[in-house]
């Protein structure tokens, strides 16, 4: 027995006896010293685990609730964590008693021990079962699953080179450490192993040799592991209970025994007599004894520095033995955390002392809640799977590179000898040095997509028809818009796809007020082009036909985007990030954007670098090594992984370094526009395998390939109606039926058996910088305070023809239109208009139709209109672009410019063009472009304007028509000009301060000076001659001709002048309104008709006829004068 007056050595003496019974039943089950801090952990039959501190009378540090229904086995612990094993699962729960992390699995039914391999993160645990679990706590989850056949694995030890495991029939297996398979097995005891322990070559046992393994027997057994034999025996005169080697010079062990057992197991709770003894088992010297009083020992163990031994008996009660006056858990422990005192308030303090904090004044109790109370989704109890640690890249060290390829990967044994691990809803990610795995190619049958998603045909020219003489109106209708959208019509690819991005843009009221607010002088400024087009709009919508206007898609190419390469994948997204970036630029306020604080990490030293505040307004999908994803969990990861900061200096190190940035959200944004980003490497393969999993729509019809089919897939018959073999006629008659391809995508509406990858309605939950984004498109009455409701607004979709080779032809827009009406969705394809149901938006298929855009807007956001008139001093612009002295002849003071109902003369001339910009694969156009335009007060004398337009360095003039322009290539060179040069952007100015002031605009053949302008201008404003002065399916009339034979003057005898024409068309006016006052206007105009040269109405070779361009302008058609 140990002397109380003793101060270190072999004397050891009772510290203390704790009792944690709360429950009769409640035997401790392990006990374990932390080994970083000077703390005892116990684990007991209930399923607590509790800390107790030793150099605090042994005090309660914590404790927690590990399991409800199953006691704790085993504990291990690291510098932060407690790993607490019971049956079924690991948990892991901090040493403050917050839980981090659960693991369990199938694999998992019957654990009872665990093991801790030195110097890693894993741990080896079994039990009762016949599986032996390999488990990484850092990487969270299986590494191997090892099948014991009929064996078991109660005990679990580690000596440096192999693993030990006992099971229930009192063999001990000796296994590879890599592999776990069985090298040798050794009879220890035949009812059973109670504990063993192995340092070195050595191994010691104590169990029971007979079917009660209740009479252990009274010695240990001895191993030598380099021959596999036994020893001889170390006799003991009490049953040995535990037999640990106590870590030391020589082979020093301690041993807990105890006589006798209790025959009735309903009484455990009587003291039997029990010690511990400790000595050399070389030399069987130096031996150490002492006596306990306790009932059944259950638990034991002594902590690294050997000065403390703990006793855990079936009672609940724990003793601790030191062998010292002062002892330690550890020589070198850390300093234990502990939770910070509370401090009363002071009596009284005055109002003005800065010194107190608030937290000092007591807050009376209240039922409602306050608003210093923690956010629900905080005080929920949740585990959260922790990623494993990023590999630096650029460390100097040896890599880990990848696995060997499978060799059965072709054979039906594939799967052979692989444990698969289970993840419930998270990223699938395979490692960055990993490629992604090749799949098998696919056979991907032809199918057909409905007409109203198909690529719309080029206009067609109307021919006239061989048997009856007159224009066939059987063809194919280009513009069919019930819904009274307006559109962007052109031929030109540019266009085509930009108007797509147009259509979103204008439809949400956030980025339509920031375009309407903004204004500027700067050439090809996208958001100014979009300021003009909106303005358009308002006084467009219930029209048949949309606006006719290239600048848009100029604005685009000289601001970098490219169609030369990439085809339309690459087109959309280059269209989609310029039309954004452009937009946020000009957004002052920043009210389409998220604000964030990006933290930069050394990836050398690990040190945080300076914080910096940044916005993002286009969050872009990253792919990745992504396997399997959900889309609000990659909307998660693009909102928190910034863009690479490349290398900088580290402030704490002062080394050029890679910077990791992560960013922290502070504010998100009322509109979340995502890019799906069509141009990755990895957007068509990663589609493609989430689709096949999450997507499903009504499979009616197979052989159509889940594509709604399309009732007029037959070619147009070139007779139509008048076609004489109808009955027999392969081809389709008369005009296509909109109304009916339109109800084939209206059907299935309401079916169950859709399913949708891109969710309705999202919530997003903002809580310290980590943002929480769920799928709630299928809980109507979700009601959450603290989440932000957002709803999807607009789509953007890529559409292909339906082929093998997955053709992707053109985009299609999706804009919801109301919330409760089944077919809330109107798509908008080129200048094809027509209604879909929300089951039929939100459908996306891998093979012909995926998404390019996401607009979705928080739930109620009401945006005030406050749209911005172009000021009036933007018309008064002085800058010569040419290297000549020339002053502008425009007019100088706002008292000058035409006022509301102001009659003003108008012309321009056109010069020939060609172009690489507009069209995929850099195939060239001819167009016409405005040379000069000139404009005249309502009397003819004062020049409002008079410019020519400077050239740009990306187009090639093909001819400069000198013959009916009067321009030649000097005039419009900055170089050579003598003229009064300026940019397209200006005259655009200079129109549109005109048009808003409500100027009314005369000339002849207005539309076409119009359409090449780029400019809308209402018809109220419009005052054409050469529709006036025209009789009714007769045609029109040139400006030179009519001014001869009303106003009786020779115009245009040698080259065009603008002003000339503008002062003319402004008599010839004048002179109309005298004669239509007369009543003679129908009898002068069937005068004039009948001494035109040709009698022939549809001759078009007559010098007098006015040539006019198309409503939709086709770049392979000739562009013609105005008028000969």
């Amino acid at each position: 027995m140990a002397n109380a007056s003793t101060s270190q050595g072999n004397d050891w003496r009772i510290l203390a006896s704790i009792n944690l019974n709360t429950t009769r039943d409640n035997p401790v089950t392990c006990t374990k010293f932390d080994p970083h801090e000077e703390i005892l952990w116990l684990g007991t039959a209930t399923g607590r685990v509790s800390g107790l501190l030793p150099s605090n009378h042994f005090s309660r540090y914590t404790a927690f609730l590990a399991s409800q229904i199953s006691p704790v086995h085993s504990l291990e612990l690291t510098e932060s964590v407690v790993f607490a094993l019971t049956n079924t699962s690991l948990r892991a729960i901090s040493k403050q008693g917050i839980p981090i992390a659960k693991y369990t699995s199938p694999s998992m039914t019957n654990l009872a021990t665990m093991c801790r391999m030195p110097g890693s993160s894993t741990f080896l645990m079994g039990g009762y079962q016949n599986k032996l679990i390999q488990y990484d706590y850092m990487k969270e989850k299986e590494i191997r699953t090892t099948d014991l056949k009929d064996e078991t694995a109660i005990h679990i030890r580690y000596n440096g080179s192999n693993i030990f495991t006992a099971d229930s029939k009192g063999k001990i297996h000796v296994r590879n450490s890599k592999n776990c398979e069985t090298v040798q097995t050794l009879d220890a005891h035949i009812g059973g192993v109670l504990d063993f322990d192995v340092q070195g070559t050595k191994m010691v046992t104590c169990g029971s040799s007979n079917s009660h393994p209740i009479n252990t027997d009274m010695f240990v057994k001895v191993f030598d592991l380099r021959m596999y034999k036994a020893l001889q025996p170390i006799p003991l005169i009490v049953n040995p209970r535990f037999v640990r080697f106590m870590p030391s010079y020589c082979e020093r062990l301690c041993i807990a025994l105890q006589q006798g057992c209790p025959q009735n197991q309903n009484s455990p709770y009587n003291l039997y007599q029990a010690g511990i003894r400790m000595f050399d088992m070389s030399s069987n010297a130096n031996i150490v004894e002492f006596p306990i009083e306790t009932s059944v020992i259950t638990a034991f163990d002594f902590s690294s520095n050997k000065n403390y031994i703990s006793v855990g008996n079936h009672s609940g009660m724990i003793n601790v033995f030191a062998d010292r006056d002062h002892p330690s858990v550890n020589d070198n422990s850390k300093e234990t955390i502990f939770a910070a005192p509370s401090v009363l308030p002071p009596l009284s303090f005055a109002i003005d002392d800065t010194s107190q904090s608030f937290g000092l004044v007591p807050i009376p109790f209240s039922p409602e809640p306050l608003s210093s109370d923690w956010p629900i989704e905080c005080t929920q109890i949740a585990y959260r799977r922790r990623k494993p640690p990023i590999e630096q890249k650029n460390a100097k060290s040896i890599h880990y590179a990848s696995q060997v390829t499978n060799p059965r990967v072709n054979t039906k044994l594939r799967k052979h000898n692989i444990v698969p691990y289970f993840l419930e809803q998270e990223v699938i990610e395979l490692p960055s040095e990993q490629p992604v795995p090749e799949e098998l190619p696919q056979v991907i049958q032809k199918i057909k997509v409905s007409k109203l998603y198909k690529k719309r045909p080029p206009p067609v020219s109307q021919v006239v028809n061989r048997r009856n003489n007159f224009v066939d109106d059987t063809l194919e209708t280009y513009t069919w818009n019930i819904i009274r959208h307006v559109t962007m019509q052109s031929t030109y690819a540019m266009n085509l796809v930009a108007n797509s991005v147009v259509q979103v843009v204008y439809s949400i009221s956030s980025l339509r007020n920031i375009v309407l607010r903004h204004i500027c002088t700067k050439d090809s400024c996208i958001t100014c082009e979009l300021h003009f087009l909106f303005t358009a709009f308002s006084s467009k919508i219930g029209q048949s036909n949309g606006i006719m206007t290239t600048n848009l898609g100029w604005a685009l190419a000289r601001n970098g985007v490219s169609l030369k390469t990439g085809g339309v994948l690459s087109a959309i997204n280059q269209v989609i990030k310029k039309v954004m970036d452009d937009i946020e630029e000009k957004d002052n306020t920043s009210s389409i954007s998220s604000k964030f604080d990006r933290h930069l990490c050394c990836v050398r030293c690990r040190g945080l670098q300076t914080v910096e505040q940044a916005t993002e307004h286009l969050p872009t999908l990253k792919y990745g090594n992504i396997l399997q994803a959900s889309l609000c969990q990659l909307i998660e990861k693009s909102l928190h992984l910034g863009p690479e900061s490349g290398e900088r200096e580290c402030e704490d190190c002062k080394q050029m370094s890679r910077m990791e940035c992560k960013r922290k959200i502070r504010e998100l944004s009322p509109v979340l526009l995502i890019n799906t980003n069509t141009s990755d490497v990895g957007f068509l393969d990663f589609w493609r395998r989430q689709l096949s999993v999450s997507e499903r729509r009504p499979n009616r019809n197979l052989s159509m390939g889940n594509v709604p089919e399309s009732p007029s897939e037959k070619k147009i018959c070139r007779y139509g109606i008048d076609c004489r073999n109808q009955k027999t006629c392969k081809y389709k008659h008369g005009r296509i039926d909109w109304a009916a391809e339109q109800m084939k995508l209206l059907e299935e509406s309401e079916l169950p058996e859709w399913s949708h990858y891109i969710p309705s309605r999202i919530a997003a939950q903002l809580c310290e910088g980590i943002v929480r984004i769920s799928d709630i498109s299928d809980v109507p009455g979700y009601d959450e305070p603290n989440a932000i409701v957002y709803e999807l607004e607009a789509m953007v979709h890529v559409i292909g023809n339906g082929d093998p080779n997955m053709n992707w032809t053109h985009p299609v827009t999706l804009l919801k239109e109301s919330p409760v009406v089944s077919t809330a969705w109107t798509m908008v394809n080129e200048q094809l208009v027509s209604r879909l149901h929300d089951n039929e938006a939100r459908h996306v298929d891998a093979r012909w139709k995926l998404p390019a855009l996401l607009a979705y807007k928080k739930k109620g956001l009401e945006v005030t209109m406050n749209g911005q008139d172009i000021p009036n001093d933007l018309f008064f612009a002085e800058e010569n672009f040419a290297s000549n002295e020339t002053v502008s002849t425009a007019i100088k003071s706002l008292d000058e410019l035409p006022k509301a109902g102001d009659l003003v003369g108008l012309d321009a001339e056109f010069i020939k063009i060609k172009t690489d910009m507009l069209e995929f694969n850099g195939r060239t156009t001819t167009m016409r472009a405005v040379g000069r335009a000139s404009a005249v007060d309502a009397a003819g004398e004062k020049i409002i304007f008079d410019d020519h337009v400077q050239l740009n360095d990306d187009i090639e003039v093909v001819d400069y028509l000198t013959k009916f322009s009067g321009i030649v290539e000097s005039d419009l060179r900055p170089a050579k000009s003598n003229k009064y040069l300026t940019s397209h952007k200006r005259l655009l100015l200079r129109m549109h301060v005109m048009i808003q002031r409500g100027a009314v605009f005369v000339g002849h053949a207005l539309h076409n000076d119009f359409t090449v302008l780029n400019v809308h201008v209402v018809e109220p404003q419009i005052i054409d001659t050469v529709v006036l002065m025209r009789l009714e399916t007769q045609r029109m009339l040139s400006l030179s001709f009519l001014v001869k034979e009303f106003l009786g003057e020779i115009i245009q005898t040698a080259e065009h002048d603008s002003v000339i024409d503008a002062k003319y068309a402004l008599k010839l006016y004048r002179r109309y309104m005298e004669i239509s006052e007369k009543g003679t206007l129908a009898a002068e105009m069937r005068r004039i008709y009948t001494i035109l040269p040709c009698n022939s109405p549809n001759h078009s070779a007559s010098p007098l006829v006015v040539s006019t361009i198309s409503k939709t302008p086709d770049g392979t058609t000739e562009a013609a004068p105005k008028s000969i």
